[in-house]
């Protein structure tokens, strides 16, 4: 009886979560995460990267994620809600995200979210 309670409260935990990260393809359209979802998430871990100069290596974009997520101070100290941005981007396939402080000409931009381009390493 207690496995199914916990189940079940972990199944509402994360669908509430889930309608604070929203993600976008490339070209501005909303994307269900269920889509994005990779069957084999290889990498435990993850880069964040606060500009594209910073990524040595070579990649390709896959989306982008928007968050108004709840965090205390500066997001990038929060534990929280760093483990829910890095729960999200292994998920979706992607090695690392590049935080986007000022980009405003994004479709549908909303000063009150955070905004992150999910990139894949090319191998």
């Amino acid at each position: 009886m207690i496995k199914i309670v916990f189940y079940f409260c972990l199944i509402i935990f994360f669908s509430c979560v889930d309608k604070h990260f929203i993600a976008y393809s490339t070209d501005g359209k909303r994307l269900n995460y269920e889509d994005l979802y990779s069957s084999s998430v290889g990498i435990s871990d993850f880069k964040l990267f606060f500009n594209k100069d910073e990524v040595d290596l070579e990649y390709t974009t896959l989306h982008f994620i928007a968050t108004d997520y709840y965090y205390y101070g500066q997001f990038f100290f929060d534990k929280n809600f760093m483990s829910m941005l890095k729960s999200k981007t292994l998920h979706m396939g992607a090695d690392a995200l590049i935080y986007e402080k000022d980009r405003t000409d994004f479709p549908n931009y909303d000063k009150s979210f955070l905004y992150f381009i999910a990139i894949k390493y090319n191998n």
